[in-house]
């Protein structure tokens, strides 16, 4: 024993054994937490947290002061792996599984380091276990570096590594915008004639068949049809899906027959039943109820449907023939076949190859190829994705054609994971993130990218916008028939993508290991912290679909998750924001159906952040935040916390203005918004607020507003952001003066929307002579004398015109030889006072189509003559005219 009694060896034994139990502690609480870590990740991760990690070694200095060394240290390991990160983002690894290994591996790390950091700022943590930890991911990192650089040297040549082709997606693959939809011709036939020239009372035209046969695609080329849009006055849809509610389905139908902005969450199911009743009633309507599980989805809609023995119709497509029965007026279900072999090798031809020719020996084994889907069109268009990316050689898909086995017709999942398996590492992340979202909804494409970008999915690249990268990410699942594209706007661009409900079951149940997605169905009488109890440790990414949620302790047993999507909540009494304080590394909160208290947040890593709200804390310290939308519940001022949040990418609030006569000051010495792109529907009171809200947006790319208080507009010149493309501007009241409220200066303009304007002839001019206009959109406009005079020259590119009257006297029309010279898209509605179209349009050679929706005979008549000459005279035998009398909402594939 040594002098003062202390006994060395019991101290050295004790010591040892504290050593080994801290050891221990530390690798239970770091299993555990790699145990939540998904198994896929998106490569634009990493430069979040380069940016996070440089920004809290300077906040935190204090807090960080012990491991700060270290930090930098990793910094710099990070930063200089960032080109392989962009190599595997550009498929220049794609064909090496240790590669991605590697980028798996590696950017676990850092959500590691991210772990670490916030550990040490809050003091939840001994720091003895942080700085275990990080010397350890040092050294893993530095491990992971060198195995990349061994299998560089040797496995590839580093000159053949980076001049290996990147495949550009061809966006015309999607089946649902406007392609020709391949077989089926005498089913469609028998079905068009029985919804045009079949009996006047209602009737249901039902299709039923399997998985995969393309009930829907069938469908929707039928509610597309040309013949079939002009023969109804009412046309509208919904999916069903297995997870429905009747209000859903009725407010989809709504929107269709009266206004895609018709707001009706406040009712009740059964009033919007009365609703949709006395809209239809007397109409002729058309009505497409896709994906049918269950005999109550009839008993929930058929009410509305009311028969006025005039024609109606309703398309319903399901997989249970006894479903189609049930919902039988007058024709028999009809039992779609499969493919026959013509078919199945045509589509599978004009997948692959498009309008080029096939070689004889690809065609033989293409054939074979075909046969093998077994009729099976989803089969059949999954293969092809798969072909279209290989070299066209036979010796390639004979390869291919040995692996797909004799019975992938019975077991799409085995086609759909062969997809799968030769997707790009940077696309994985991306397609299997529709598994949280709803089955059968169609999705809005800016959405979806916000959603990715907010992710880490997107992996920056110089000189290129963020979004443009995931609308490319996008443009290739496209490509590849695993998405489809739905609606494009007037530009071409896409604006709405859907997922077959099997890839979506692929993508879902996928997902629940490799993203730790967590789906949850709630009602207001469960508790939360009993369901959750048991996936603690797996979520970190949550889906909730519900009618209501108890705000319970839930939160703190899923203290990691990074997003949170609540779907299509009905709650009459918001939740409280605090519940989601515990979400300490939340980048996603996505309720945008959902009323919160107020917007309160203090979620230093949040990106993405959408509900409906009625207040927005001046303490909301989301700093990091790139999309925020929200629909305000009454007139709300928005803070100058606002203009703190200075990554803001997106901004779309509803009924909100920016300043008050204290808050003016304020912004004018804040920090301008340089990364704002797109900000929607703000409420400008004075030309002056509206000019310093543009002031501080210098990167402006698009703009929608509402304007009100004319008097304070009056001959005033905005000019608007030097980048600005789309302007949208509605003044929420018809002016009463005689005058334009303001004048629009932007050169860089291609889509221009106004709405209730009083237009003079120089203002016109001045809309005429921006060189970059493609699309115009005129709504409830007033011509000084009620005439549009359209000069030598004016829109020279301009490629979309709409004009829509609505109550106000539009009778003249004249336009110049050389005016409207690459117009394709001409479209009238409400101009019942308008006396004929100018018969110059009927010149015009670029001109594809006129859309006439209820104006008057003449207009009528000036539009068929106009086709008469395009077709006659200038054999422009795709020139089309539809014209419609009655009232009926737009749902052509090309919109604003």
């Amino acid at each position: 024993m040594a002098p003062g009694g202390v006994n060395i060896p019991q101290f050295l034994d004790l010591s040892s054994n504290i050593q080994r139990l801290s050891i221990d502690i530390y690798l239970t609480i770091r299993k555990a937490f790699q145990s939540n870590l998904p198994r896929i990740h998106g490569l634009g991760y990493v430069d979040c947290h380069l940016n996070n990690l440089k920004k809290f070694q300077i906040l935190h200095s204090d807090s960080l002061a012990s491991v700060m060394d270290k930090l930098q240290s990793i910094q710099k390991e990070f930063e200089s792996l960032q080109p392989f990160l962009q190599a595997v983002a550009e498929e220049r690894h794609n064909d090496l599984d240790e590669i991605q290994h590697c980028a798996t591996q590696l950017i676990g790390k850092a959500h590691e380091v991210e772990y670490i950091v916030d550990a040490c700022i809050r003091e939840e943590a001994p720091v003895w276990c942080l700085e275990h930890w990080i010397i350890h991911i040092m050294e893993e990192i530095t491990l992971i570096r060198e195995e990349v650089a061994e299998i560089r040297e040797k496995k590839m040549d580093l000159v053949a590594l980076n001049t290996v082709p990147v495949h550009t997606s061809n966006l015309a693959r999607s089946p649902m915008m406007n392609e020709e939809i391949i077989g089926f011709e005498d089913v469609i036939e028998k079905l068009r004639d029985q919804l045009i020239k079949g009996k006047k009372g209602r009737d249901v035209m039902s299709v039923v068949g399997m998985p995969g046969l393309g009930k829907t695609t069938l469908a929707y080329r039928l509610y597309y049809d040309k013949s079939v849009a002009s023969h109804f006055e009412i046309r509208a849809q919904c999916c069903v899906s297995q997870v429905y509610s009747r209000k859903d389905l009725l407010i989809a139908i709504l929107r269709d027959a009266i206004s895609e902005n018709f707001e009706c969450r406040e009712k009740q199911a059964d009033e919007l039943a009365d609703l949709l009743r006395k809209t239809l009633f007397s109409k002729r309507y058309l009505i497409l109820v896709d994906d049918v599980w269950e005999t109550s989805v009839w008993d929930d809609l058929r009410g509305s449907f009311r028969d006025s023995n005039n024609g109606s119709r309703i398309i319903l497509t399901t997989r249970d023939h006894e479903v189609a029965m049930y919902t039988k007026i007058r024709s028999d279900p009809l039992l779609l076949r499969m493919f026959n072999s013509d078919e199945s090798w045509e589509l599978l031809r004009k997948k692959v190859f498009g309008e080029e020719s096939c070689s004889p020996l690809l065609t033989e084994i293409g054939q074979q190829i075909a046969n093998k889907c077994g009729q099976l069109p989803l089969s059949v268009v999954l293969v092809a994705g798969i072909l279209a990316e290989m070299e066209k050689k036979v010796e390639c898909w004979e390869q291919l054609a040995n692996n797909l086995g004799p019975h992938i017709h019975k077991d799409s999942r085995t086609v759909i994971e062969q997809s799968y398996q030769i997707l790009p590492y940077r696309l994985r992340p991306c397609f299997l993130y529709f598994g949280a979202l709803l089955e059968d909804s169609v999705i809005s494409v800016p959405k979806l990218t916000q959603l990715w970008i907010s992710e880490g999915f997107v992996k920056s690249c110089e000189g290129k916008r963020l979004e443009d990268i995931a609308e490319g990410y996008l443009e290739n699942l496209i490509g590849r028939n695993l998405v489809m594209g739905t609606k494009r706007s007037s530009r071409g661009k896409i604006k709405a993508c859907h997922i077959h409900d099997l890839l979506h079951d692929f993508c879902k149940e996928r997902a629940k290991d490799d993203m730790r997605l967590l789906w949850q169905k709630w009602d207001q009488n469960a508790n939360p912290s009993s369901r959750l109890s048991g996936h603690k440790q797996l979520a970190h990414r949550m889906c909730i679909y519900g009618e209501g949620y108890r705000a319970g302790d839930w939160s703190s047993c899923l203290s990691h998750v990074v997003s949170i999507i609540l779907h299509n909540n009905r709650l009459s009494v918001g939740l409280d924001s605090h519940i989601f304080h515990s979400f300490k590394f939340l980048k996603v909160l996505d309720m945008e159906f959902t009323r919160i208290s107020s917007f309160s947040f203090d979620l230093v890593y949040l990106r993405y952040f959408a509900a409906e709200t009625s207040r927005f804390s001046n303490k909301a310290g989301c700093r990091e935040l790139e999309t925020l939308k929200f629909k305000s519940l009454s007139e709300m001022s928005l803070p100058i916390t606002l203009w703190e949040m200075d990554k803001l990418r997106h901004v779309d609030i509803s009924d909100c203005s920016f300043t008050s006569e204290i808050s003016r000051e304020l912004i004018e010495n804040s920090k301008d918004l340089h990364d704002l792109q797109t900000l929607s529907t703000p409420c400008f009171s004075c030309a002056q607020e509206a000019e310093l809200i543009l002031r501080k947006t210098p990167n402006l790319l698009e703009l929608r507003c509402k304007v009100k208080g004319v008097d304070y507009f009056q001959r005033y010149v905005l000019n608007f952001p030097a980048r600005i493309e789309t302007l949208k501007i509605h003044l929420s009241y018809t002016p009463d003066t005689k005058t334009i409220p303001f004048r629009i200066s932007a050169p860089t303009l291609t889509n221009l929307t106004l709405k209730n304007f009083y237009l003079y002839h120089q203002h016109l001019s001045e809309i005429g002579s921006l060189q970059n206009l493609q699309v115009l959109s005129l709504k409830g406009i007033s011509f000084k004398t009620y005439k549009w005079e359209v000069r030598n020259d004016e829109f020279p590119q301009l490629r979309v015109l709409k004009l829509h009257a609505g109550k106000v006297h539009f009778e003249n029309w004249s336009v110049a030889d050389d005016a409207f010279p690459n117009l394709e898209r001409l479209v009238l509605r409400d101009c019942k006072f308008l006396k004929e179209i100018p018969s110059w349009f009927g010149e015009i050679s670029s001109l594809k189509s006129i859309e006439v929706r209820n104006c008057n005979k003449n207009v009528d008549k000036s539009a068929s003559d106009i086709r008469e000459t395009q077709v006659e005279d200038y054999q422009n035998s795709k020139f089309e005219v539809f014209i419609t009398r009655e009232n009926n909402k737009s749902d052509s594939d090309y919109e604003d």
